[in-house]
C-alpha cells in the first residue's frame, strides 16, 4: 500500500512539473498568416502636398502599436495621458517611413538619414515649402529632424529633447528659423507622491444640485497638480540652422502665435 501512494505521488510531482515548466514556457503567440496579413496590412500613406502642387510627401505608419510601445509607462493628468519617461503623449499612431514624389516627373525618392526605429509626427513645411520639420520619438525623449528638399535627407537639429506634452508647438518663424518647446528638467527629477497627503481632497456642492463632471483623468490631489505643472512647463526655443537660443522664460505654453 505504501508503495503504491509513493507511485502516485511520484506521477503527480511529475504532472505538477511538467505544467509548471509548460506554463514558463509561454510566449506571445501568432494567428495564420492569413489573418495575419489581414490585420497588418500597411494603411493607406498620410498625404501632404506644396502650396505649388509640385511635391507629394507620403507617410506610411504602422497597423497597430507594438507591444513596446504598450508597454511605455503612463500618466493620466488633466485630461492628457502622457509618457513620464519622455515628455510626449502615451498613445500616438507613428509615422514609420516618409518617401517624396515629384508631381511632374512622377518620380518618387527614399528620404534618406531618417533614425531607426522612425516614430515620427507632427509634419509642417517651412514657408519657402524647401524644408519639413517632423518629430522623433524614442523611449529617453522628442528629437527634431528637417528634411531639406533638395537633397532629400533628414537631420537632427535639436540639443535638448523637445517638450510634447501639451503638442508639438513648431512655429516656422522663416524660412530658415523654427521654434519650437524643449524640456526643463531630466524626467528623473519628477515630484513623487507621498506616503500620506498633507489634507483631506475636500468636495462641496453648497447643498444644490450640481452636475458630475464627464471629463477623464481630471486633477484631483495637490500631487496631480504638482505633476502636471512639472511635466506641462516647458522653455520656447528658436533654433537657427541648428543654433538653439532661448526665448522668455521657462513657463506652461500651450500656444505659441508669432506676430506678422
Amino acid at each position: 500500500m505504501i508503495k503504491k501512494l509513493r507511485f502516485y505521488f511520484l506521477i503527480a510531482g511529475v504532472c505538477i512539473s511538467i505544467h509548471a515548466n509548460s506554463q514558463d514556457a509561454i510566449s506571445y503567440q501568432t494567428p495564420p498568416k492569413e489573418i495575419a496579413d489581414l490585420l497588418l496590412a500597411k494603411p493607406t500613406p498620410g498625404v501632404s502636398i506644396d502650396g505649388k502642387a509640385e511635391w507629394i510627401l507620403f507617410s506610411e505608419r504602422n497597423s497597430y502599436p507594438s507591444v513596446e510601445e504598450l508597454a511605455m509607462p503612463e500618466y493620466r493628468i488633466a485630461g492628457l495621458r502622457l509618457n513620464p519617461n519622455n515628455y510626449s503623449p502615451s498613445r500616438q499612431n507613428y509615422i514609420n517611413n516618409f518617401s517624396l514624389k515629384n508631381i511632374k516627373s512622377n518620380q518618387t525618392f527614399q528620404v534618406t538619414g531618417l533614425p531607426s526605429p522612425l516614430y515620427a509626427g507632427n509634419i509642417s513645411w517651412n514657408p519657402a515649402e524647401n524644408k519639413i520639420a517632423f518629430t522623433n520619438t524614442t523611449q529617453k525623449g522628442v528629437d527634431l529632424y528637417v528634411i531639406d528638399m533638395a537633397t532629400k535627407k533628414a537631420m537632427k537639429i535639436n540639443k535638448a529633447f523637445l517638450n510634447v506634452v501639451l503638442g508639438s508647438g513648431l512655429t516656422w518663424l522663416n524660412d530658415n528659423t523654427i521654434v519650437y518647446r524643449t524640456v526643463t528638467k531630466p524626467a528623473s527629477a519628477a515630484p513623487t507622491k507621498p506616503l500620506m497627503p498633507k489634507g483631506p481632497t475636500i468636495q462641496q456642492n453648497l447643498g444644490k444640485a450640481a452636475p458630475s463632471a464627464t471629463y477623464q483623468d481630471l486633477i484631483k490631489s495637490p500631487f496631480d497638480e504638482q505633476l502636471f505643472e512639472f511635466f506641462a512647463t516647458s522653455q520656447l526655443v528658436k533654433n537657427t540652422a541648428g543654433v538653439e537660443t532661448p526665448i522668455g522664460k521657462p513657463a506652461i505654453y500651450q500656444r505659441v502665435n508669432i506676430s506678422p
